[in-house]
This record gives C-alpha cells, structure tokens and sequence, in this order.
C-alpha cells in the first residue's frame, strides 16, 4: 500500500469513527443502511403477470397519492401536515397509518391500472386521437406543476407521466363501459368502489386471477407524505 492509499484508508476510518462517537454504534448502523429513495429509482418494486414495474415508473402514483393526501394534511394541521400522516386510525390489528394506507393506495392503485389496461387491450380497447391529446394536454400540466426537486426525486419524466395518464384513461374509459353488464350480486357498495383496488369485487373476483408481486425490501422502506412533498424525510 503507498503513502497515498494509506493516508486515504485513515482519513475514511477516522470519518467513520468521528461519525461512530457521534451518533452511536446503534444510529451509525442506521445512518449506513439509510433508505435513500432517489437511489433506488431503477429497481424493480412490484409486478403483475411478470410486467415489471421500477420506483421510478411508480413516481406517478407517489406524486398524484402524495398530493392529494397532502391537501387534507394541510387543511388538519397547516403548522405541521406530518401530524396528520402520522395519525394513525383504529388502534386495533387492522389500524394503519395515514402513511401507511397512501403507500397501500399508491401500490394498490398501480396494480389496479395494470391488470385493467391488461383487460381492455386484450378486449380491444383504445383511445382515440382526441382522448389521447386530452390526456396529453393534461399530463404536461401536471409535470409542469411539479417543482425540480420533485421531479428529481421520482425521476419522472414528461414521457413517463404521459405513459401513466394514457393508461389510466384507458382503464377509466374500459372500466366505465364493462362493468355496467357485470352482475354484482351479493356485493353491496357502489360499482366505483367495489371495482377499485380496495374494492371487495376487485379483490374476489378480479385480482386473484392475477400474479402480484411486491418487493418488499423497497416497499416497507417508503415513507408516504415525505417523498415530495418537501417535509422532512425522517427514514
């Protein structure tokens, strides 16, 4: 090893160790395996029917979740929105955190979207050149309105946003017109909720045909309501 290597093996441990005193074995240990979302991007986090689908693909459904969600938060405690995703409903085996059911709505919702643009290909559905320019139209404010930091953080690109409103376009334009000659008998509810990703018709009938996937290692490490929405990201 020459004099240079040396000195720099020494600098890093003395670094490491500074940082060891600091925070403590235990929170160095934490520190190192840090989940740091951007560097994860191109990981693959679910898939259905072997489609796969990266973090960064997902952005759309973190954003759009994130936004909405946050909203709410901001009316429930303008002084501090994290407040309200911290807040956690029921008490019991089946509570969950606000940030918990967004994360469950953010992965629900995307699988939803694939196995109904799944649906409506194999039936033969499209958009029309009207739709698709709505949607285009829509998808470019949407991108525009997010800030740089945020389209850093999810690596979305204008593509990628247009890509996700044209297949939810499909779904809603699918899902609207098949579900009218479906029987729901035995179901009570109104047909937009039983055939969404929380719905119980979507979950007996229709996704159980499907195999889902979820990384778990990425999935149990995303904190909704701290992605992009600027807020601390205490992970």
């Amino acid at each position: 090893m020459d004099k240079g290597t040396k000195k720099g093996v020494i600098i890093i441990m003395t670094i490491l160790l500074v940082i060891m005193a600091g925070l403590g074995v235990e929170e160095f240990i934490e520190y190192k395996n840090k989940f740091v979302y951007a560097e994860h991007l191109d990981d693959v986090v679910l898939s259905v029917d072997e489609k796969d689908i990266t973090l960064r693909e997902l952005g759309y459904y973190v954003y759009t979740v994130e936004m909405q969600i946050d909203k709410q938060a901001r009316l429930y405690n303008p002084e501090d929105p994290l407040d309200y995703w911290n807040t956690r409903f029921n008490n019991g085996v089946d509570g969950a955190y606000i940030s918990e059911m967004a994360r469950e709505a953010v992965f629900g919702t995307c699988v939803c979207d694939l196995i109904y643009e799944q649906m409506a290909l194999e039936a033969g559905y499209e958009l029309t050149p009207e739709e698709k320019d709505s949607v285009k139209a829509t998808a470019e404010k949407l991108y525009a309105g997010m800030s740089e930091e945020q389209k850093s953080t999810t690596g979305l690109t204008l593509e990628l946003t247009v890509k996700a409103g044209m297949r939810k376009a499909l779904v809603l334009k699918f899902a609207s017109e098949y579900f009218e000659g479906v029987d729901f008998t035995g179901y009570s509810g109104y047909r937009e909720e039983l055939v969404s990703y929380s719905g119980a018709y979507y979950k007996e009938e229709i996704l159980p045909k499907h195999e889902v996937k979820y990384e778990t290692d990425i999935y149990d490490e995303m904190k909704l309501g701290r992605i992009t929405t600027g807020y601390v990201v205490d992970y």
